[in-house]
């Protein structure tokens, strides 16, 4: 297969570990940086990542418009070897529906977040809500529980009934944060990835498929590895490399940043000249943060990364 031509198509599951939650670079003018996205998929791909969550939260899909997130899918498509999963959730369901019709001719699998803004809705409305989609959808679709931004959580019990009805629903991706709803995700049957790099080394324990890693896109090599160690049952080569992707983790929380923040100022030290640049409201690291990152990053984490060299 090469890039540009669509990965070979899920046959209504999803099992693919790890999945990467792409980035949205911004150019100085603030308009999408389509340039430095190739240079990052193409990073992303060298170190070994099977699968990204295109237009997701790391990717500030709440800050793009519905054409943006049209073009990101697009020229991601064009330059991703890999399976591509395409998150379409808009609190709107007629966006959420035409971001999922666009998807269909770009991507190998979608995901849908909870409505947000209205707080703790019925659940018969979230269930109306994601039935739209699910009748509709042509790819195997994730549903997104991610509570503490919408305030809108999708219990086990809706996912369970959802997936009796739609064939097509393939699993959730979970950042809850709560394990045991985690687990009784994973006793409906479905597949589950966790929204959680401090998770990686655990998804056998935790009887889920894999994560869904956002923080990992400075060290993709780290959650790869982790993963195949995994498969491979190595339970002290897992362990291992968990503990150098948890001072990753650890550095992350103590910049003060956002996520996104962090991210795209870490991803300098790998990508020389890539964009720190975020959209209002959250704020980009400071040309010191930065400075102090890349330095930690290049200084304390690389040299224990394998295969990890700055482009």
């Amino acid at each position: 297969m090469t890039v540009g031509e669509p990965a070979p198509r899920w046959p209504g599951t999803v099992e693919v570990d790890p999945i990467l939650a792409t980035i949205t670079p911004f150019a100085r003018d603030g308009a999408v940086d389509f340039g430095a996205l190739r240079e990052y998929l193409s990073f992303l791909h060298r170190a070994g990542v099977p699968a990204i969550l295109v237009n997701g939260t790391t990717g500030e899909f709440a800050s793009l418009t519905v054409a943006e997130r049209k073009s990101v899918l697009e020229h991601a498509r064009e330059h991703w070897p890999g399976q591509l999963i395409a998150h379409v959730g808009a609190t709107a369901c007629g966006d959420a529906l035409e971001l999922l019709d666009h998807a269909h001719h770009h991507a190998d699998a979608v995901a849908a977040i909870a409505p947000y803004f209205f707080a703790d809705p019925p659940e018969a409305g979230v269930r109306e809500f994601f039935g739209v989609l699910l009748a509709r959808t042509e790819l195997p679709m994730l549903l997104y529980n991610f509570p503490r931004h919408t305030q809108t959580p999708i219990s086990p019990a809706l996912v369970a009934a959802l997936a009796a009805e739609f064939p097509m629903l393939a699993g959730i991706k979970d950042s809850g944060g709560d394990l045991e709803v985690t687990r009784a995700y994973a006793a409906t049957g479905s597949a589950v990835f966790v929204g959680s790099d401090g998770a990686a080394a655990r998804t056998r324990e935790l009887g889920v498929h894999g994560i869904v890693s956002g923080g990992g896109n400075p060290v993709p090599e780290l959650p790869v590895r982790i993963a195949a160690a995994v498969r491979d049952d190595d339970v002290e080569a897992a362990a291992r490399w968990q503990a150098v992707f948890d001072e990753c983790r650890t550095l992350r929380h103590n910049s003060g940043l956002t996520d996104t923040a962090f991210v795209k100022a870490a991803l300098a030290e790998r990508i020389p000249g890539f964009p720190a640049g975020v959209r209002a409201p959250l704020l980009a690291a400071g040309d010191a943060a930065i400075a102090e990152i890349r330095a930690r990053l290049r200084d304390e984490i690389l040299p224990r990364v394998p295969g990890a060299t700055t482009e």
